[in-house]
């Protein structure tokens, strides 16, 4: 912390200059901090840990705010760390990322499911599938159709366009498809 005295009037206090909390990084904070846990979760799976790397990823991008917003894409910066900081929590858990099986009890899918042990296995093959993928691919498929983002939430959370986000899912969609056959990729789902 650094002392400012500037003029004060007589017998008052010399002003400390403290340099109040960033509210560009505030702001920003309070935007992405559930959307962040929410997928770290995903992958993590529990609240704690998801929560654990959101907030270690948060203080890599508080100490480093000037360059996060100098960046030509602050929010794909973000995401950047945010992402690292998750696959290092998995690293440190001796996991290997990405883990998505666990998912598979979640989807929506299975709540609907007129044979929901034939579901299971289905959802299993795909998650394990989706191994496979980019991690932009994985990212824009974990966000589409297990979060239930829409295309614009998506590209929001990537600071990409949301015309961006449909080459992802396309792509991912593609290659799911060759590794699973035509009938069993998450197409025409949520």
């Amino acid at each position: 912390m650094t002392e400012n005295r500037s003029h004060t009037r007589p017998g008052a206090e010399p002003m400390t200059q403290q340099q109040p909390p960033d509210q560009a990084f505030s702001a920003f904070h309070q935007m992405k901090r559930r959307r962040y846990v929410h997928y770290a979760e995903t992958f993590l799976h529990n609240r704690h840990d998801a929560e654990e790397a959101i907030d270690s990823a948060f203080e890599q991008l508080y100490l480093s705010w000037g360059k996060v917003l100098s960046s030509d894409n602050p929010d794909g910066y973000a995401w950047t760390v945010m992402r690292n900081k998750v696959t290092d929590h998995l690293r440190a858990r001796n996991r290997r990322p990405p883990l998505l099986d666990d998912e598979a009890f979640n989807m929506v899918a299975l709540r609907d499911a007129v044979d929901p042990y034939g579901q299971i296995t289905e959802s299993l093959a795909l998650l394990r599938a989706m191994r496979q993928l980019t991690e932009r691919q994985l990212d824009v498929m974990v966000m589409t159709y297990l979060h239930g983002l829409n295309a614009t939430q998506v590209a929001d959370a990537l600071g990409i366009t949301s015309a961006t986000v449909r080459s992802p899912v396309r792509h991912a969609t593609r290659r799911l498809r060759s590794i699973l056959g035509p009938d069993r990729t998450m197409e025409g789902r949520r």
